[in-house]
């Protein structure tokens, strides 16, 4: 399961301009799906300035792991191009996944002006943490809570 996390990770989000967003049947959110031999990974997204969502990681039809996250851009006036660049950037990260990181990525990351950083705790089967993307001159800019781990039946 670790293995298909991070391939849909690198697969989906290392190109973010190229992300398929589709809506649900009932079009109440926003869905990014990748699909592998028995297993289907889901990211449901509701929101844009602030963001709720749930990411499934389906085996054979069945959820096996999830992740559920809230948090978004912390200046709701914010430009739509400046939300567009901070999204674009936490995605990135998320598209390194390793099998070390397989999450959210990497712990930290910077691109120009940019810092990322994430604090979680646990492993892959229960944990929980948070993301903030600050500027260089220390002003948090975007925070993102979020846990998760395997379901169990």
């Amino acid at each position: 399961m670790i293995e298909f996390l991070v391939e849909a990770n690198n697969f989906l989000y290392s190109f973010p301009e190229n992300i398929i967003f589709r809506n649900t049947a009932n079009g109440d959110m926003k869905l990014v799906e990748h699909r592998r031999g028995e297993f289907i990974y889901r990211n449901y997204i509701i929101g844009n300035r602030t963001l709720y969502g749930t990411i499934l990681v389906l085996k054979a039809n069945k959820p096996v792991w999830t992740l559920t996250y809230d948090g978004g851009v912390l200046d709701m006036l914010m430009s739509d191009d400046s939300v567009r660049k901070i999204y674009t950037f936490v995605i990135k990260n998320v598209s390194r996944a390793t099998l070390e990181y397989p999450i959210r990525g990497p712990n930290e990351y910077q691109d120009g002006k940019l810092y990322y950083f994430n604090g979680i705790y646990g492993n892959i089967d229960k944990f929980n943490g948070s993301e903030t993307v600050i500027l260089e001159n220390q002003t948090p800019i975007y925070k993102l809570n979020y846990s998760g781990g395997d379901i169990i039946y």
